[in-house]
């Protein structure tokens, strides 16, 4: 990244905290872009500069999860095996929105569903979720009949319902404790038939010579 392109990157980042409490006071949709800027003290052209749109803020809320995983986490993912990388992925995404609060929490949850954003291929940490698992495929670590695309979203669901939940809880329990325990959970249907017998403590068929 040059530094021009740091600048910018760090200047978007500065007007998306200083909105943050701003948004969190009212609903998001009554609030205006002259009021944003009124409120941290930049011109109209200088938002637009930055953001195409009003909801481009919330969009950029899941930049900066994106760039904190690739800073802090992705370093990380270098285990053989692919389950623990995933492990590893989840819990640094709820470490992160840990971090950053419930009101941050529940402005990304605030995100239309539909939001192209939300299922957008180009995003570091979707495009390093697939690698994780199109890998785990090749490894015959994560053995299903549904291909990498289906499992990264339902992956990405998985980590999104527990930080919503946690978010409307008010953080009523410690989600990377959460986070771990339900990634566990699911990872169990990506494992092979006989590695999910021996999980939960089921005796192995033996093999039976024909009569």
């Amino acid at each position: 990244m040059t530094k021009v392109k740091q600048k910018q990157s760090k200047r978007r980042i500065e007007i998306l905290e200083a909105v943050i409490p701003l948004i969190s006071q009212q609903s998001f949709e009554e609030i205006s872009v002259a009021e944003i800027c009124q409120s941290i003290g930049i011109s109209i052209g200088s938002f637009y500069h930055y953001f195409t749109t009003k909801n481009d803020l919330l969009i950029g809320l899941l930049w900066i999860i994106d760039e904190d995983l690739v800073e802090n986490t992705f370093p990380l993912l270098t285990n053989k095996n692919e389950l623990e990388n995933l492990k590893l992925f989840a819990h640094g995404w709820a470490e992160h929105v840990s971090s950053h609060g419930i009101e941050r929490s529940k402005l990304i949850s605030s995100i239309n569903p539909d939001n192209e954003a939300l299922a957008e291929r180009d995003r570091p940490a979707i495009r390093k979720l697939l690698e994780i698992i199109t890998s785990g495929q090749a490894k015959k670590q994560i053995t299903t009949e549904y291909d990498a695309d289906t499992l990264t979203d339902l992956f990405l669901i998985t980590m999104r319902g527990i930080t919503q939940d946690w978010s409307r809880r008010d953080g009523s329990y410690a989600l990377t404790e959460r986070m771990d325990q339900s990634i566990e959970i699911l990872l169990r249907a990506f494992l092979p038939a006989h590695v999910r017998a021996k999980a939960k403590g089921a005796p192995e068929r033996k093999k039976t010579a024909k009569q």
